[in-house]
């Protein structure tokens, strides 16, 4: 598992905190891989989210990538990813003992998970390429929200 450096985006008193456990891997920058993702934040954003931050990365099969946060009870939250055509990509939120709190099960290339923290406090999303034929897959992320 790998946890890259992320800049985080502070939006109110919806501030997200990122941290870094380990050394940023290069980042991906597949422009299709942005476009998917972007066409997907503008849908939330047409339903009145707002944006709190992305990432881009690659990584190989089976290899996850984790991200801290801090989510705030009281708020709806959508964890928004897009890998390359012909990538199985998941997401799956922790809360800080370990805990699943919710994951993406489609077999897709763009996992979305609804959540409304049970309780205000670090969680960690991570993000899964399940399955691919590539040894590495590009892949973006996106944190939105809503009051």
């Amino acid at each position: 598992m790998k946890t890259p450096l992320l800049s985080a985006l502070f939006v109110g008193a919806a501030a997200m905190l990122f941290t870094s456990l380990s050394p940023a891997p290069a980042q991906a920058d597949s422009a299709a891989v942005g476009t998917c993702l972007d066409e997907m934040v503008q849908g939330a954003a047409a339903q009145g989210r707002r944006l709190r931050a992305t990432d881009a990365d690659s990584t190989a099969a089976k290899e996850a990538v984790d991200y801290r946060l801090t989510l705030y009870k009281g708020m709806t939250y959508v964890l928004i990813g897009c890998a390359e055509d012909g990538v199985d990509l998941d997401i799956r939120l922790y809360d800080s003992n370990g805990n699943l709190v919710d994951k993406d099960g489609a077999e897709d290339n763009k996992p979305f998970v609804f959540v409304e923290p049970p309780a205000t406090g670090e969680y960690v999303m991570q993000v899964l390429v399940y399955k691919t034929d590539k040894p590495t897959n590009d892949f973006a992320v996106a944190i939105t929200y809503q009051y």
